[in-house]
């Protein structure tokens, strides 16, 4: 299978606050909000750090125990949940 590489980022209309036991995603354009908990939570975080995917996907299979395969594919299914939702979206590319 071939894997195109691509960039996200939080829309300008997403803002987050990480606060005792959770982290608050609020996509203000949808009005709405999401509370990430757990490894939700460890993700967005990794992910709001700039992670490279490879880090995130080892740093996610650790944290749950999975083979590396199945933490890559667990990442892509929060990452695509986080893009339906409109929490992410794809960045856009410099023109050069």
């Amino acid at each position: 299978m071939n894997q195109v590489a691509v960039a996200l980022t939080c829309p300008e209309t997403v803002a987050w606050v990480k606060d005792a036991d959770c982290i608050i995603v609020v996509n203000e354009r949808r009005g709405e909000s999401h509370i990430l908990r757990g490894e939700e939570a460890a993700l967005w975080s990794w992910l709001m750090l700039a992670y490279p995917y490879p880090k995130l996907a080892r740093l996610l299979a650790e944290l749950l125990a999975l083979p590396p395969a199945e933490a890559k594919r667990q990442l892509a299914v929060f990452l695509q949940g986080w893009r339906i939702a409109g929490l992410l979206e794809e960045a856009e590319r410099p023109h050069g």
